[in-house]
């Protein structure tokens, strides 16, 4: 471990007596680089939102589709009542009474 640390050390000294003051980056530069590449790279923002609002379509038809089919069904149901014999029943005589009252 001592030989590491000591080959370690040898290697840093070296890379920092390579480096010159005038070959350094101006201060802020990096910051200024990497914040002109994030303003350039392609935002996916507009992806995001187009599949948030494809979501809420997709939620909202399915609300729709839902009631749409409870009130399918309440009508069946309604109309399988009708079709029952007392139903038929009431019906044929309110007919005939109607009948009645215009002769």
């Amino acid at each position: 471990m001592d030989r590491r640390n000591r080959d370690l050390d040898r290697l840093l000294r070296a890379a920092r007596a390579g480096v010159d003051e005038r070959d350094q980056a101006p201060f802020g530069f990096e910051t200024r680089v990497v914040a002109r590449w994030r303003d350039t790279r392609p935002q996916n923002g507009a992806a995001w939102e187009l599949g948030r609002l494809f979501r809420r379509i997709a939620l909202g038809a399915t609300i729709v589709a839902s009631f749409a089919s409870a009130g399918a069904f309440w009508q069946l149901k309604q109309n399988n009542e009708l079709d029952e014999p007392e139903a038929n029943a009431y019906a044929l005589a309110d007919s005939l009474i109607e009948a009645g009252t215009w002769q």
